[in-house]
């Protein structure tokens, strides 16, 4: 699948960067985690406010109607799965501040020994790319004009240097099984976290199993290197705990969604992640031809095309 070269331009003429703080306070990272877990149920959801309180939804609506008590049209533009990809493959990944994410989750190690506990995945995807990003995003990174990266970057490969290297604690618990597959490593049951969070040290230890004083004769470069890429999989893995459909209820009626996507979104990349036909079943999903801009500034008839029918069948199957 190519990308949009008018989504790699426009990305380009912009100045605009993201992160320029870093990751944000490791206690309000803590505090949105445990507000997802409250409001990923619908049923508690509903009692977070009373019945008639005003309720306007104007604004990533896949939320608002996989909390919604009641069937409801859905319409998502420009939108998939998880906004994990947008800043991890996609091109507003190059407009992150990954010096300060990288230096922030080096010297806080807050963020790996606590944070990351807090995550909770939706599938095999969201390791299965950050596993991906261990191997082969850095020598990649700087070449997204390219317009197999997407592919090229996702080629889910699993290596045996993986496979090789589980964590003790994951291979003895009779709870936890890590197996390698054509789709790749599968984290299964109660200790999921804790068999992630040790392999994000792997890069470290790796250096260190051996002789532990190798990893320090590591170049700067190389060192800078697997701090990037385990900084990536922390993205990864705080996107998805936060924007990941998955991670929501279903919504009520998915038969009323209808999902319109563009074939060379460059912003918005599909590789490597959950289908939302897959999440939810039954929804229509409708591919326009070019990128994210292309279909923003030319396509707004298909829009609204599929707002109508969203709704006519809505009125179709609960008018009566």
């Amino acid at each position: 699948m190519g990308v949009s070269k008018l989504d790699i331009l426009y990305r380009r003429l912009l100045l605009t960067k993201l992160f320029i703080r870093g990751w944000g306070r490791p206690e309000d990272l803590k505090r949105l985690f445990e507000f997802r877990k409250m409001i990923g149920n619908r049923e508690r959801c509903q009692n977070l406010v009373s019945s008639d309180y005003p309720v306007h939804i104007d604004k990533m609506a896949s939320l608002a109607v996989s909390n919604w008590p009641k069937p409801m049209p859905l319409i998502p533009c420009l939108s998939w799965s998880t906004a994990s990809g947008v800043f991890t493959t996609g091109v507003l990944s190059k407009s992150i501040n990954w010096r300060e994410l990288e230096k922030q989750y080096y010297t806080q190690t807050v963020y790996e020994e606590e944070i990351i506990h807090m995550l909770e995945y939706c599938g095999t995807d969201s390791f299965k790319m950050g596993q991906e990003f261990v191997k082969c995003f850095t020598s990649s990174a700087d070449k997204l004009t390219n317009l197999n990266l997407v592919s090229r970057t996702l080629n889910l490969d699993i290596t045996n240097q993986v496979v090789s290297q589980k964590p003790a604690d994951c291979h003895n618990s009779s709870k936890t099984s890590v197996s390698a597959t054509s789709e790749g490593l599968l984290l299964q049951d109660t200790s999921k976290m804790k068999c992630f969070n040790q392999t994000l040290s792997t890069n470290k230890s790796s250096y260190t199993s051996c002789n532990p004083q190798s990893y320090h004769l590591l170049s700067k470069e190389q060192r800078r290197n697997n701090l990037r890429k385990e900084s990536l999989i922390f993205m990864k893995g705080v996107m998805d705990e936060c924007t990941h459909v998955a991670n929501f209820s279903v919504p009520v009626d998915p038969s009323l969604i209808i999902v319109v996507q563009a074939k060379e979104d460059a912003y918005i990349p599909r590789t490597g992640v959950r289908s939302l036909q897959e999440i939810w079943p039954g929804c229509e999903i409708r591919y326009l031809e070019g990128g994210h801009i292309s279909a923003y500034l030319f396509k707004q008839g298909l829009f609204r095309q599929a707002i109508y029918d969203a709704f006519e069948r809505f009125l179709h199957k609960y008018a009566n």
